[in-house]
């Protein structure tokens, strides 16, 4: 149920950033808010162009995992770095911290998709009352698990006008867990069969969580499926029985409570696409050829089929090169983001900024 929740402003910050453009100064202010929603505070940056050239403000919303309001992953202030081109073009924009983390309070790891809704809501709800800083449009952007998060809270929502999906998942968040399971075995020498028992160790453990039924079984399983693969993979070296035995409990523990977490957990058999295929306004989808956490290969015929459904106007725009982050990759694999430059790939900026602005 959406809830409607009177926020306030508590305090805000000004700071100026001055962007030359043409040679031309154009001032854009950063403004960092507090807002109160229900018994949290959300503390983020809305950053103001000198000049606007749309109403609708953008708001972002950051992957999977507890992130703060720039998105920082791995040294890439991703959101930061969006906010400061989207201003030089004359858009609004507003980022903010998830909760527990920075400014923001709450408690991000119990947290759940409705929370997360209401959050978003909640922002919305604020810009639409306040004086100092009125808008009455937006522009929802997510990222990764924030497009499952934005395609929920457009829909019907008659604020929103346009929605825009970087490298967000089109399949229940079980999928893509599965298939970066399979993906970890990638240049080993794991049979396809034994692969397979894991995918499936996997499926049940959090089949039985969620259900809360035969997770002894599941969690017995796992263990074992474990086992046996870690004995595969180290038939070359003198065995260690106890050792394997004792990583196996490990693994099986840490993933028993992993899919226990209620921030992934309300999100893991969520199907986006139902959500995709009632938006009745524009989409932009973008993605990278190199991302191997939201693949294209998994998601972008079923993004694709749910727009095709909606009847509603859509872009699509891959890049060739680019990872999870749409840096310029060579593997797109994720150790090696940190050695990448902390920029987008060519064009990805005004990609985003020209779809706003087309009328």
């Amino acid at each position: 149920m959406k809830k409607i929740i009177t926020i306030a402003l508590i305090s805000f910050l000004w700071h100026k950033n001055v962007v030359s453009q043409n040679s031309n100064k154009i001032d854009n202010q950063s403004v960092d808010l507090i807002i109160q929603a229900g018994g949290i505070t959300i503390g983020g940056t809305l950053t103001i162009p000198a000049s606007l050239e749309t109403t609708s403000l953008v708001i972002m919303c950051s992957g999977s995992g507890p992130q703060d309001r720039d998105e920082t992953l791995e040294g890439f202030k991703i959101f930061k770095v969006i906010a400061d081109h989207l201003a030089s073009k004359g858009i609004a924009s507003f980022r903010y911290d998830d909760r527990g983390v920075g400014k923001s309070t709450g408690d991000f790891v119990n947290s759940t998709i409705e929370d997360h809704s209401n959050d978003l809501e909640n922002i919305m709800d604020y810009f639409k009352t306040n004086k100092e800083h009125p808008f009455a449009d937006f522009i929802l952007f997510g990222h990764s698990q924030g497009g499952i998060l934005v395609g929920k809270v457009a829909v019907g929502n008659e604020s929103v006008k346009k929605v825009i999906l970087m490298a967000a998942p089109s399949v229940p968040l079980i999928e893509v867990v599965t298939y970066q399971v399979r993906q970890e075995y990638n240049g080993t020498t794991i049979s396809k069969s034994m692969i397979e028992d894991d995918v499936s160790a996997h499926n049940q453990l959090m089949r039985a969580i969620e259900d809360d039924k035969h997770i002894d079984e599941a969690y017995h399983v796992f263990k074992q499926t474990t086992e046996s693969i870690l004995y595969e993979m180290n038939t070359e070296y003198e065995i260690d029985s106890i050792k394997i035995k004792q990583q196996a409990i490990s693994k099986a523990n840490e993933y028993k409570m992993i899919y226990a977490l209620p921030s992934l957990t309300s999100f893991l058999y969520y199907n986006p696409s139902k959500d995709y295929e009632q938006l009745k306004i524009p989409v932009l989808g973008l993605f990278g050829g190199l991302d191997f956490q939201v693949t294209i290969d998994q998601n972008k015929d079923r993004m694709e089929n749910a727009l095709l459904k909606s009847g509603t106007e859509y872009h699509f725009k891959t890049f060739e090169k680019a990872n999870h982050f749409f840096q310029k990759a060579t593997t797109g694999q994720r150790e090696e983001y940190a050695t990448l430059e902390k920029k987008f790939v060519d064009n990805f900026l005004n990609e985003i900024s020209d779809w706003i602005l087309d009328k």
